[in-house]
Parts: structure tokens; sequence; C-alpha cells
């Protein structure tokens, strides 16, 4: 009787799950980030139909393909990191990095390549934010070498010899931090550089 219980009440917090997975939420959060800017309002909107997706385990925006199966449109991770993106603020880097603190230890590399165009963007308020969390700073260390592996002079691959060079042309602002941030700054280097020789 307890096994048969146990069934039913795992079919139904499966089905509830399902239920909170709407295509419309999804199309709403994706509409949201193709926009050219996000508002605060909007981003606060937002941002509460993405944890509800979040909480139920809802990971990708789907349509139907011409012979009804399901074609990904776009992860829930990039959707937000591009609506992050859009709102270019403090608070969005702020929601992002606690969704990143969210799913520590997951293996969904999104997380990094996402993250890592918002240091692009906003640098100093990354920087400020993360400290020398090493977990942190170590998502930016795989989503540069991801997101601009192709991006060497002459479409050279990034490599142990041209990564610095490559860092400060994606970061110009760096070298302008670097005198308050210097101590995350030479671990994104030193990082980097391992990574493309290991």
């Amino acid at each position: 009787m307890r096994s048969a219980l146990t069934v039913c009440l795992l079919f139904a917090s499966m089905a509830l799950g399902q239920n909170n997975c709407s295509p419309n939420d999804f199309k709403k959060l994706f509409t949201l980030s193709n926009q050219a800017t996000v508002s605060d309002p909007a981003f606060t909107a937002g941002l509460k139909i993405f944890k509800k997706l979040e909480a139920g385990k809802c990971y990708d925006y789907t349509t139907k393909n011409a012979k009804r199966q399901d074609s990904v449109i776009a992860s829930r991770t990039e959707i937000f990191g591009d609506i992050c993106l859009k709102a270019n603020s403090r608070r969005a880097i702020k929601e992002y990095i606690a969704y990143l603190n969210r799913h520590t230890g997951s293996a969904e590399e999104q997380l990094s390549f996402s993250f890592e165009r918002l240091f692009v963007q906003q640098p100093a308020d990354v920087l400020s934010v993360i400290g020398t969390d090493k977990r942190l700073l170590g998502h930016l260390v795989w989503g540069f070498v991801n997101n601009h592996y192709n991006a060497g002079p002459d479409n050279s691959k990034l490599n142990s010899k041209n990564y610095s060079a490559i860092f400060y042309r994606v970061n110009p602002h760096i070298k302008q931090l670097y005198p308050k941030y210097k101590i995350q700054i030479d671990y994104l280097l030193s990082a980097i550089k391992s990574e493309l020789k290991g």
C-alpha cells in the first residue's frame, strides 16, 4: 500500500512539474531576451517567470518542428543570460550570480558562457560582486576559453601564447581596472593559460 501511494505521489509531482513548464512562459522570456534593452520593471517581471520555470525544472524552450518532434530553440540559462545582458545592471549581475550559486556542480556549460559575456559587458561590477571566489572565477575562465576560442588575429585559435592579447582585446577596460582587481585578473590570466596548456 505504501509503495503504491509513493508511486502515485511521484507521478503527481512529475505531472505538476510538467505543468510548470509553460511554453507561453518560455515564449515571454525569449521575447524579452530579444529586446534591445530590458528595463528594470521588465527585468523584475521576467525574473518572476524565470524563477517559476527554474523551480519547475524546465530547462529548454522547445517548439514542434514539421515532423511534430520537439526542437530546442534556446536553453533556460541562455535566455536568462541574454536578459541579464540586455538589462545591463548590477542587479542583473547579482541575480545571474545567485543563479550560478543555486546550480553549483552543474555540468551545464552555458552557465559559464553567459557569465563570461556579462563580464565582458560589465567587468568592474562582475569582479566587485564575485571578489576572489575561485569557483566563480573558474566560470569566467571556462567561458572565455570557449566563447573566444576562434577569436585570434587572422582567425588563429586561442592558445597559450596569444591568450593574454585576446583577453585584453576582448576586455578593453581591464587595463584601467587592473590596479583595483589585480588579484582576480592575474588569477584569470593564469588559469586561462593553464586551461589552454592542459
